[in-house]
């Protein structure tokens, strides 16, 4: 094989690796600090297990809108199966996938599913500005 096609296989592999980690990896993970609740700013906070899939699922609806609202609300995850996220989900009764919203005072407001839908999504977390 000559040369010039090897080098641009390559070049072409590295290309392609660089947007799939940019694509699936370009959203920052949400935090699991959740001191955060009661400082002033609405909390949402996903309560999320690793590999299951109604909280990846909703990790994802609300990456979608976190763009949007971050500078307003705090996005947090109550990670199941860590002493903190275990910890949380006994105290809210909440479940994978369940998002439990905080006032800036840190009262719970609501403790729902993550809505399917980006516009009723939208529409719920917009109660907590």
């Amino acid at each position: 094989m000559p040369k010039i096609a090897k080098i641009s296989i390559i070049l072409t592999s590295i290309v392609l690796i660089g947007w799939v980690m940019w694509t699936y990896l370009g959203v920052l993970p949400m935090s699991k600090d959740l001191s955060v609740i009661g400082e002033g700013k609405p909390t949402v906070v996903l309560v999320y297990e690793s590999y299951a899939p109604a909280g990846m699922d909703a990790m994802e609806r609300l990456n979608n809108v976190r763009g949007e609202l971050e500078s307003s609300m705090h996005f947090r995850v109550a990670h199941i199966g860590t002493p903190e996220g275990d910890m949380f989900v006994r105290r809210h009764d909440a479940f994978d996938g369940v998002m439990v919203l905080f006032d800036g005072a840190g009262e719970v407001v609501r403790v729902t599913m993550v809505p399917g839908n980006r516009d009723q999504l939208m529409t719920e977390l917009s109660q907590l500005q």
